[in-house]
């Protein structure tokens, strides 16, 4: 008798949970810049996440995941730019993507701690002859399905260097001797960043750029402490 109240118990506990997460609705992925890379229908059914774009959606200490595409730090809401070093220690999982407005041409020394690469300079964003990048983590969830087929070609990027403690995950052959990273991930306290040193709207040729970027979400979503 008393291991089947036990039980009951249990279910009992087990369905609350499950109410208050179906009441608490999907985790929420917050975009900010120019995010039109992401097909937020297309990620929602395969990650069952909600993107959006409008930072009163939530605050920042239960978004799951915040998507920094090519916008100035200058421009971020003053929560986002106040609150970014703690929301990353908290948990968080922040992707930036690169641009004319991002890193250092962005401005995002002001938070280089939590940034993957070591900005170099205040204008980085730069052409660089193209050539195919190197793989140096191929088994990297972000290349699932991908690492094998080949990839895309990348001619501008953010000039920058791999910062020590970060793994780099694709690197771009450049011009000569020199080797400039193109995706990069950094675990900052409870948190973690993934760098793209590219604009990923520059890539709708590659037939393989959606899967890269559900792959990018889905692993930072897992990864993410927050927002559940």
């Amino acid at each position: 008798m008393r291991l089947r109240k036990i039980v009951l118990v249990g279910i009992y506990v087990m369905l609350g949970w499950a109410a208050a997460a179906e009441a608490a609705g999907p985790r929420v992925i917050l975009a900010l810049g120019n995010a039109s890379f992401i097909d937020a229908q297309a990620i929602l059914k395969a990650t069952g996440a909600e993107v959006t774009q409008n930072p009163g959606k939530a605050p920042l200490k239960d978004v799951a995941v915040l998507v920094l595409a090519d916008v100035p730090f200058g421009s971020l809401p003053q929560p986002v730019q106040g609150g970014l070093v703690e929301y990353v220690n908290s948990g968080g999982a922040v992707l930036i993507t690169g641009g004319a407005q991002s890193f250092g041409s962005g401005g995002y020394k002001a938070v280089a701690p939590i940034i993957p690469f070591e900005i170099r300079s205040d204008n980085d964003w730069r052409a660089v002859p193209f050539r195919s990048p190197i793989s140096l983590q191929p088994g990297h969830p972000i290349l699932a399905g991908i690492s094998g087929q080949g990839f895309f070609t990348i001619g501008t990027l953010n000039d920058m260097n791999p910062r020590p403690g970060a793994t780099e995950i694709l690197q771009s052959p450049g011009g000569g001797s020199f080797m400039s990273p193109l995706i990069a991930e950094l675990a900052v306290g409870a948190g973690r960043v993934v760098g793209v040193a590219f604009d990923p709207n520059g890539l709708t040729g590659w037939n393989l750029r959606d899967l890269f970027v559900r792959n990018t979400l889905d692993y930072l979503l897992a990864s993410s402490r927050l927002g559940r």
